[in-house]
């Protein structure tokens, strides 16, 4: 292994790359569910809108933003964004009325996306990391990054679009056999980010005003391997079978006749729920079973419901700490195996002082505290050969880093869950899968045609069977949590009834009686001639 070019600087990337091996590079406890959304949309619009493209262009529009999000700070030095006195004048003489100015910051400021952090509280993001809602493709932008020194922010790649790159690679490879919905995705896309030509005509003026291009910035990354070999988005497989499914889903959402605004927040529980299952199928080890999601329906108000939920999300979670146990112990194995020797070893003995020590850099522990560097090089005292290294020290290595690792990974499944609306916590209790209204909506978007029924026995049944969502009384016995919870058969009842009611307050369910009651999609449909088994 050369120390230059494949040395991991710290535990944080060796966790990105052990998560690459799993998921794909990359995922980071950095992006929101509203962020996969518009990396995606970034990428589509870059390759304007064809899945073939081998490349995409980067739209920065970094005067437009510094405009709009005049006196938002700039960085962690506390800076501010500013309007040059000159640029702000010449917008002003240029608009019929100066007042307008004003008015065209206020409305635009409006629209950003709002993005939380962990506690639930608003992020505090530099202006040139702040998005719009893509009322039209020319709002879209890449995040940017100001780098110390810099004048101007710039683009990173790993900062951003990582997600974004990866999703649209899981649609390129889901609709490969399919031409008719490859096409309609991305015509569909295309007639949504481009409808609203007052919002571009808007924003195309004061970039003109301002002298910032919208043209495409930069050179255009990859998105696939090319001779140049330049760095490109990796899934670890090509072909997954939810990759087909991710692809209908995304279909029979964009059926719906909505506007850009309403299907944004579609797009971000759709998104975030598909890729919480792509990664709890891709950590299952072996023969594991169908991932089960039990769904507190009861918003908390039944106990016994809460902990069934909390039991089936500590299980996936535990299911993902396994993975990345055995990803972990793989990489242990391969670092030693392929730097060690006798003489290796007795160099490394030899060296007892944390600071630069090879093997601590070869792990990825360089960057741990003085304290637990010490304790390694301790274990490694110890070791006589290549054996000890993986009884002795491996053990040492494994308790000082594992919490680390997995708590990095473990955060992206939860921002995904509580940002697509299907999962969280309230104080006091574990985190649980439940359903917000946009979710709720999503799946039913999803699994019903537009202005089409279906039976509520049959709806719930069709996500037990296709996701592994738990809600009444036939899934809880077909999933054998109902004999395993010991629990009566009437917490099952008022979970399914709990649901059928939100269902009946969100307009999505019609009553005929106690016994009979119809799913509704109540969109019109923009497909003019498909049918349901084309739709699933």
């Amino acid at each position: 292994m050369s120390e230059n070019k494949d040395q991991i600087k710290d535990v944080k990337e060796f966790s990105s790359r052990l998560s690459a091996q799993i998921w794909g590079h990359r995922f980071t406890d950095g992006q929101r569910g509203p962020e996969y959304v518009l990396e995606f949309l970034n990428v589509l619009r870059g390759t304007t809108y064809n899945f073939e493209s081998p490349t995409y262009k980067r739209y920065k529009g970094a005067g437009f933003r510094e405009f709009i999000f005049e006196g938002v700070k700039e960085g962690s030095k506390r800076n501010i964004a500013t309007v040059p006195v000159e640029k702000k004048e010449r917008l002003k003489k240029e608009m019929d009325d100066p007042e307008k100015v004003g008015y065209i910051q206020e409305f635009f400021r409006n629209l950003e996306v709002p993005l939380y952090n962990n506690n639930g509280k608003k992020a505090d993001r530099s202006w040139y990391a702040r998005s719009l809602y893509p009322l039209h493709e020319s709002l879209l932008f890449f995040e940017l990054r100001k780098k110390a020194g810099a004048n101007a922010p710039d683009f990173e790649r790993n900062f951003f679009a990582r997600g974004g790159e990866l999703y649209f690679l899981m649609l390129k490879y889901g609709t490969k056999d399919n031409y008719e919905r490859r096409r309609f995705i991305c015509d569909r896309f295309n007639n949504l980010l481009n409808q609203n030509k007052s919002i571009y005509h808007i924003v195309d003026n004061v970039q003109y005003i301002l002298e910032d291009s919208n043209d495409g910035d930069g050179t255009p990354p990859y998105l696939v391997p090319n001779e140049s070999n330049k760095e490109i988005p990796l899934l670890p497989t090509n072909d997954h079978y939810l990759y087909k499914n991710f692809a209908i889903e995304l279909e029979n959402l964009l059926s719906i006749k909505v506007d850009m605004y309403e299907m944004f927040q579609l797009l971000t529980s759709l998104i975030s729920f598909q890729l919480v299952r792509y990664m709890y199928d891709r950590s299952k080890v072996g023969e594991q079973s169908k991932t089960q999601f039990f769904f507190d329906c009861m918003d908390g108000q039944l106990p016994q419901i809460l902990k069934l939920s909390s039991d089936t999300f500590s299980q996936n979670e535990l299911m993902i700490k396994q993975i990345f146990d055995e990803k972990f112990n793989e990489s242990f194995h391969e670092i030693i195996s392929t730097n060690y020797s006798d003489e290796k070893l007795t160099e490394w003995k030899a060296n007892i002082e944390p600071k630069g020590h090879e093997l601590l850099k070869l792990l990825g522990v360089n960057k741990l505290s003085v304290a637990k560097r010490k304790q390694i090089l301790s274990a490694l005292k110890k070791c006589e050969d290549k054996g000890d290294l993986f009884t002795k020290l491996y053990p040492v290595v494994k308790d000082m880093v594992s919490d680390g690792l997995k708590k990095d990974q473990l955060s992206i499944i939860k921002i995904l869950l509580r940002d697509g609306g299907l999962g969280g916590f309230r104080a006091g209790s574990k985190y649980r899968y439940f359903m917000s209204d946009t979710f709720l909506q999503t799946l039913v978007y999803m699994k019903v045609l537009p202005n089409h029924d279906k039976e509520y026995s049959e709806f719930l049944q069709d996500l037990y069977e296709d996701y592994g969502f738990i809600i009444g009384v036939q899934q809880a016995k077909d999933s054998g949590i109902y004999e395993k919870s010991k629990l009566n058969i009437s917490y099952f009842k008022k979970n399914e009834e709990a649901l059928r009611q939100k269902l009946r307050q969100n307009g999505l369910l019609v009553e005929y009686s106690d016994a009979t009651a119809l799913i509704h999609n109540p969109y019109k449909s923009i497909h003019t001639h498909r049918s349901s088994e084309e739709a699933y």
